[in-house]
């Protein structure tokens, strides 16, 4: 009997993912390894449009995964691994967008399979939806480098769903380019944020994405109040990103977009009357949604799925 291992790349606005999960004995997701490279394909795209040179850092990111993924099925009793590689914001954008997704493949054999915005929220619903029962209305954020996923719902189910701009690298970078074109679009797509939340209030605010994991690793928290995040941006906003990682442990490249990343969360809160936002322990966001359906399909033996 073939054991299914599913192998899933995110190409994010900040970092690229990866992550190696199995079934467990009761057919859970059991993560076997989660990797990160830190290549902020954002930051070129937001800038020139263009993801650019950082094509090749992705192909190699890509083959380190790859290489990962040989060594842990090693040491599994016959395994069957199948992959799938999806891109969000940065690259959906991306004036070159086909000719990266041509190159990686003819370099990697992975074909990268571009989110929308509304495909990246049910993605983000269901990874939470699997891990916690969501009772009474609800708000589900999943905040990247180039946006800002919500879903509104009530009793586990989705009303509606959208995607703003709002990312903390987007962000950022609007703040550093100091331009009126690219901060009138910040404050367009707050605007946007507000008129979507509308009169929907959230009794249950749960967060997803690298800035929510970055303050629970700093405040030892799972749960916080806008208060919480307003402390912190006092405390951070006067140091350097390197003094932010050296005093508290931010990591490097969350250090620099922290700000706007707290500015988003603080606007959302705020919008829909929320008390607090709370991170849950062991859900990874679309990267873990993604593996339980791919391990699902592995039932029914698919093309890109080969043993090892």
């Amino acid at each position: 009997m073939t054991l299914p291992v599913a192998c899933i790349v995110d190409l994010g606005s900040n970092a690229i993912r990866f992550l190696a999960a199995c079934p467990d004995q009761h057919g859970h997701l059991k993560v076997l390894h989660r990797d990160r490279s830190p290549i902020r394909i954002g930051e070129a795209v937001f800038s020139t449009g263009k993801v650019g040179d950082e094509t090749q850092r992705i192909i190699d990111a890509i083959q380190h995964f790859q290489n990962l993924g040989m060594n842990l099925t090693k040491e599994l009793i016959n395994p069957k691994t199948c992959w799938r590689a999806v891109a969000t914001s940065a690259l959906r954008e991306a004036d070159d967008r086909d000719e990266v997704i041509q190159n990686v493949q003819e370099n990697t054999q992975i074909k990268i399979n571009i989110l929308s915005g509304e495909q990246e929220a049910q993605w983000a619903l269901r990874s939470v939806a699997e891990a916690r029962p969501l009772q009474g209305p609800f708000l589900v954020a999943d905040l990247g480098g180039g946006s800002l996923e919500l879903i509104l719902g009530q009793d586990n189910q989705m009303l509606r769903c959208s995607s703003f701009q709002l990312g903390a690298v987007r962000w950022q970078h609007a703040l550093n380019s100091d331009t009126p074109q690219a901060l009138a679009h910040i404050h367009h797509e707050q605007d946007r944020l507000r008129a979507f939340i509308g009169n929907h209030k959230a009794l249950t605010c749960i967060g997803l994405g690298g800035a929510f994991r970055t303050l629970h690793q700093i405040t030892g928290q799972s749960s916080f109040k806008a208060s919480t995040l307003e402390q912190w941006r006092t405390r951070l906003a006067p140091l350097s990103p390197t003094e932010r990682s050296q005093r508290h442990g931010l990591p490097k490249d969350r250090a620099d977009i922290i700000l706007p990343a707290i500015d988003a969360l603080c606007l959302t809160l705020d919008a829909v009357q929320g008390t607090s936002w709370t991170v849950l322990d062991g859900v990874g966001g679309i990267a873990d949604a993604l593996a339980q359906q791919l391990l699902q399909e592995q039932r029914n033996p698919a093309d890109e799925c080969k043993p090892n």
